[in-house]
């Protein structure tokens, strides 16, 4: 299943009316925060140190489910919104893609994490290159359902890293880059997987 079917077969297509965001302040496209900080530059940058922060002291023993995936996020934005570590409620787009709608984000995590968890324990044994290849698909297909209102991309690094960690394929963080990471995952919406392995293999420490 490509990263687009989710969308298309299982998750709806949809927007959201303009100002009627619940997770924003009224008038803007500010994300409610815990510091009530309402300049959206301000907010980025408290963000971004916060996570992070949190980041550097993250548990390595998560479980690699449904509710791990949410405690990752949970974890590196608790400091930061009230709803860290929820699935969101409204629908959202990147670039007028439309990311899974909420109602199929708990069943479509669920597939997502029956079949990492299927192929988990195999990944020790391959290779950097197969690893790279074979974890690219999931980083796509997660990052297609968009679990949460923001953070996602932090947060799918994250366990990218520890996946990596638990597997003998230690992630470079410092090496995932913005740009390409971003290119990777615009491709992978569509079910094409090469660039997002090639990112990941170029991020692999030995």
């Amino acid at each position: 299943m490509n990263a687009y079917e989710p969308m298309a077969g299982h998750c709806g297509h949809g927007s959201m009316p303009p100002n009627d965001d619940p997770y924003t302040y009224p008038g803007t496209d500010v994300l409610k925060n815990k510091a009530d900080l309402r300049d959206a530059e301000a907010l980025k940058t408290y963000e971004r140190f916060a996570s992070a922060d949190a980041l550097l002291t993250l548990p390595d023993d998560i479980a690699f489910t449904p509710d791990g995936y949410r405690a990752i996020h949970r974890y590196l934005f608790q400091d930061v919104y009230d709803w860290a570590g929820q699935d969101r409620s409204v629908e959202i787009a990147k670039e007028r893609a439309p990311f899974c709608r909420p109602q199929f984000i708990a069943a479509q995590l669920e597939q997502r994490f029956e079949k990492i968890t299927a192929e988990l324990e195999g990944w020790s044994d391959l290779p950097d290159a197969a690893f790279a290849s074979r974890v690219a698909e999931h980083v796509c297909e997660l990052n297609a359902i968009h679990p949460f209102r923001e953070g996602n991309g932090r947060t799918l690094r994250a366990w990218l890293g520890l996946v990596g960690a638990r597997t003998g394929h230690s992630i470079d963080q410092a090496q995932l880059r913005a740009t390409e990471w971003l290119q990777a995952s615009v491709a992978g919406f569509e079910g094409h997987y090469d660039a997002m392995s090639r990112v990941i293999a170029a991020a692999i420490r030995r």
